[in-house]
């Protein structure tokens, strides 16, 4: 058992957000992170292993391809800042872009595999599913002819990825667990999924709801009052689901979180009860104080 100063696969997981599944393809591609093994084969990683993993985060973050961080280690700039530019994310956006139009479902899902296995999960939702949402948002507001297949395509690789993200998760220990509840009618938003992938990378075990729950229907989960639960509303409230919203606070205490565009219509109703909220897109929200200080309150119980 790794001791207060080693610590195993899943422990590394969870404390920095890169899946079990990364670290190995890092290390056996690229040489990058290598833990001691124990005499049955386990890594156990260090804490320098725990700062190299920060590091290597801090370049992805900047734009530089995992292929090229090796021999940046250890250094604060870009030793060629011309070879190290967007470019390579926007092609990655690119091929998603391209095979979703097309309808490329399988194309789409191995595309994402591929990028899964060596980008840890927060990486790509900022570098490529963000900007990728934001341009089929735009293209499917014009509606082009057969515009809903895209839709479905889109939707299906989701939920495919968070299923396989799910299956990964359950062979490790959970940190915490929560309900993540979506009170949206029709196609679940892709906010909603990023958020679900977001909580499984950080050791969350999700019970998931992924539409058309009713506010109202929530008071049935007050018995699993002892786990977190978010609630996604991205439309305005009425008066009786708002005030069944406010009832959850009595069991659910700061384990409760609210999410989605409708927290800025409702902010000064969930402020006056002491709900906690968080606005704005999932990537952007997960950095979040609120949004740390809630992952550390289920943690506790």
């Amino acid at each position: 058992m790794p001791s207060d100063n080693q610590f195993s696969i899943s422990d590394v997981s969870q404390q920095t957000g890169v899946a079990s599944i990364t670290l190995r393809a890092w290390e056996r591609r690229y040489g990058l992170v290598k833990p001691q093994r124990t005499p049955k084969g386990h890594r156990v990683y260090s804490q320098d292993n725990i700062d190299e993993i920060k590091q290597i985060l801090s370049w992805l973050n900047r734009g530089v391809t995992i292929s090229k961080v090796a021999p940046l280690l250890g250094t604060s700039s870009p030793r060629d800042k011309n070879s190290i530019v967007d470019q390579h994310w926007q092609d990655h956006v690119q091929e998603m872009l391209t095979a979703l139009i097309e309808l490329k479902q399988i194309t789409a899902n191995q595309l994402c595999d591929k990028l899964t296995k060596t980008i840890p999960f927060h990486t790509l939702c900022q570098q490529v599913y963000q900007p990728l949402s934001q341009l089929l948002a735009e293209r499917w507001q014009h509606t082009p002819l057969g515009y809903q297949l895209e839709q479905q395509v889109w939707q299906q690789l989701w939920q495919r990825q968070i299923t396989l993200m799910s299956l990964r998760a359950d062979k490790q220990k959970a940190r915490a667990s929560c309900w993540l509840v979506n009170t949206e009618q029709g196609h679940t938003h892709y906010d909603y999924w990023l958020l679900y992938g977001l909580l499984i990378q950080a050791g969350i075990r999700v019970h998931a709801i992924t539409a058309n729950a009713s506010v109202e229907s929530l008071a049935r989960l007050d018995h699993q009052a002892d786990r977190g639960l978010i609630v996604v509303a991205n439309n305005r409230l009425d008066i009786a689901a708002l005030t069944k919203l406010i009832d959850l606070k009595t069991n659910w205490q700061q384990r409760l979180l609210c999410v989605g565009a409708a927290v800025d219509i409702h902010q000064n109703e969930l402020q006056n009860n002491q709900i906690n909220y968080v606005a704005g897109d999932s990537c952007l929200s997960w950095q979040s104080t609120i949004m740390q200080q809630w992952l550390k309150q289920i943690e506790l119980g």
